[in-house]
């Protein structure tokens, strides 16, 4: 019973985190061209500071919090490429890139990108059925590229 309703919690947070990753794409087209990429970054940067401070505080009031020197040097690792991949969105839209392509292939191309790496470095598992989701993702670029 437990597996099933992490389940069902793991599939709604995704759900979530789909909508929240396209309202922060629809965010960062709508100000691209109308702020300097670098300000706009650092705007993102110090915003982004205040929802993981709260839930940073409230999670070592109520319980603790678990820190390694692996997880903070990954997590450094994070916030360098969220920050970078940011800025790049900024000026790709910048330069007029439509965000009904922009956006799926940037992310398409980052979730394949993403799964080759967990293959070949993390050697996890892959059989007929991730490679025709692989090839679909591609075919699904093209079309979206080529509309």
């Amino acid at each position: 019973m437990r597996s099933k309703n992490l389940a069902a919690t793991t599939i709604v947070l995704a759900i979530i985190a789909m909508g929240i990753i396209a309202l922060a794409d629809v965010s960062i087209k709508q100000s691209a061209g109308k702020i300097s990429p670098s300000l706009g970054t650092l705007i993102y940067a110090i915003t982004a500071v205040a929802i993981p401070l709260a839930w940073t505080l409230w999670t070592n009031w109520n319980g603790g919090l678990q820190v390694t020197n692996e997880g903070v040097l990954w997590s450094i690792a994070t916030g360098i490429w969220f920050s970078i991949f940011t800025g790049l969105l900024f000026i790709i839209f910048a330069q007029g890139v439509n965000l009904s392509i922009g956006s799926p292939v940037i992310r398409m191309g980052g979730i394949v990108l993403a799964a080759s790496l967990g293959i070949i470095v993390f050697r996890e598992g892959i059989n007929l059925q991730y490679i025709i989701g692989f090839i679909l993702a591609a075919a699904g670029i093209f079309l979206v590229v080529t509309r």
